[in-house]
């Protein structure tokens, strides 16, 4: 066992599988994009950004019912809402981390007035 090790290092065995195995990786086609005018490609479970839509009046559409809260696997949704004076039920505050969403769509789904778009 010590002869094969000394055979080994003294013709630099290991050096020479180095060597080889990075002119393979030099030869092929690079994996970076050069960002700014090369965009990559998006997946397609991507919806984008989050958005609250609004009434053509300019009054949020968001009842403050917190299916979109519930139904988020990752808690990412807090809402706050306070009934108004005539009655209805309206969102005061209405936050989405965007740190801890997976962009999986449910909250867009379970919406029943199609506040929250993608």
């Amino acid at each position: 066992m010590k002869i094969i090790n000394f055979i080994k290092s003294f013709l630099l065995i290991d050096f020479i599988k180095a060597y080889i195995l990075a002119q393979k990786y030099f030869f092929k086609k690079k994996a970076t994009l050069n960002y700014p005018y090369e965009r990559g490609k998006l997946s397609p479970r991507f919806r984008g950004e989050h958005a609250l839509r609004r009434y053509p009046s300019g009054e949020e559409r968001c009842i403050g019912c917190k299916l979109c809260e519930a139904v988020c696997p990752a808690q990412a949704i807090t809402i706050e809402s306070e009934p108004r004076d005539d009655g209805t039920r309206r969102t005061t505050r209405y936050d989405i981390d965007m740190v801890k969403c997976i962009y999986c769509g449910l909250c867009e789904e379970s919406c029943p007035v199609d506040a929250i778009v993608q």
